[in-house]
């Protein structure tokens, strides 16, 4: 019997470090597009040049495999092209950047306008959720306090009309 453990353990041992890396690799969180933008506006402000911001963003996210493969599209292909072929969370960033960067636009501006728009839009979807609130609290705040508002209303009455019937009756 303690042979045959040992051989489970020796056999299923070594291959645990590799089940392991392929979990690690399955669990790469998503990128966090307002934090990379608003990392981004940072380096752009303090006078970094575009790729070089997003390469800080990415260094600074660390999950950032999308930002890496931009900076390095962008040294093969330029900006530019990086910038509109990217995919995944953060290309209509990315998209916005590219045509700043073609017409001559303010990159600062740019990402700083994306940043105000994903707020707005966050905060939009907020306040729709609790405009909608009310009216899904509607039925079980009636069913649940109603019954209880009753009780504590018409309870001490029921209840000494109660005691004067018993009370008849003995």
């Amino acid at each position: 019997m303690m042979l045959l453990l040992t051989a489970l353990v020796v056999l299923f041992g070594r291959k645990l470090p590799a089940l392991q890396l392929l979990r690690h690799r399955k669990e790469a969180p998503p990128l966090d597009v307002d934090a990379a933008a608003r990392l981004m506006l940072i380096g752009v402000t303090a006078g970094l040049p575009l790729t070089a911001a997003i390469e800080t963003a990415a260094d600074e996210l660390g999950s950032a495999e999308e930002l890496r493969q931009v900076v390095r599209a962008s040294r093969i292909h330029g900006v530019a092209s990086a910038l509109a072929t990217a995919t995944g969370p953060s290309d209509r960033l990315f998209r916005l950047l590219a045509r700043a960067h073609m017409t001559g636009a303010s990159t600062q501006g740019t990402i700083a306008a994306f940043i105000a728009d994903r707020r707005t839009a966050r905060r939009t979807a907020t306040l729709e959720r609790l405009r909608r609130l009310p009216v899904a609290l509607t039925v079980p705040l009636t069913l649940l306090i109603l019954p209880g508002f009753i009780l504590l209303t018409l309870g001490p009455t029921v209840a000494s009309i109660v005691r004067q019937l018993l009370g008849g009756l003995t």
